[in-house]
């Protein structure tokens, strides 16, 4: 007899059964009967973005992009952010890169939404994606990902990144 090893997804089976909606009969259908390739591309994205260094904070590309005036540079954005939380590097990097779970899902409510173990298992899995892609990024620096309540103002669960 061979020896047969399972190695667990960081995502819970069990999650499949709190859908409203089974879209097949495991994850995995699901996610095939549900997406367009764009969707899964688009997905793949948020699960491993773009990181920014600017002059050593570290930002989501796309949180630290979408604040403020667009066409001003990121050094200016950088700076009158510092400004705006007296050059605390940690709350700094927390307003930027905080985003609540709902901010996700922009036009796209379901019921799921209210769903504490869904909602968990999204934060379990951002933090995992997240947490991986700053350690490949910057091996050396110490970077929290972790989720929670209203992290820096925002609404509800919120993920957020900083070097510790």
């Amino acid at each position: 007899m061979q020896n047969v090893n399972i190695y667990k997804s960081i995502v819970k089976n069990e999650i499949f059964q709190e859908f409203m909606t089974q879209r097949g009969i495991s994850l995995f259908d699901h996610s095939a009967n549900s997406n367009f390739i764009d969707d899964f591309i688009s997905t793949a994205y948020v699960l491993c973005p773009d990181i920014i260094d600017v002059d050593g904070y570290i930002f989501i590309a796309d949180f630290l992009k979408s604040i403020g005036n667009a066409e001003e540079n990121l050094q200016e954005k950088l700076k009158s952010i510092k400004k705006q939380h007296n050059n605390v590097k940690k709350k700094v990097e927390q307003f930027v890169n905080s985003w609540c779970f709902g901010d996700f899902f922009i036009g796209k409510y379901c019921i799921s939404m209210e769903n504490d173990k869904i909602l968990m298992q999204f934060g379990d899995i951002l933090v995992y994606n997240w947490s991986r892609r700053v350690k490949e990024v910057f091996p050396n620096r110490n970077v929290v990902v972790e989720y929670g309540e209203g992290i820096a103002g925002e609404e509800g669960l919120t993920i957020t990144l900083f070097e510790a």
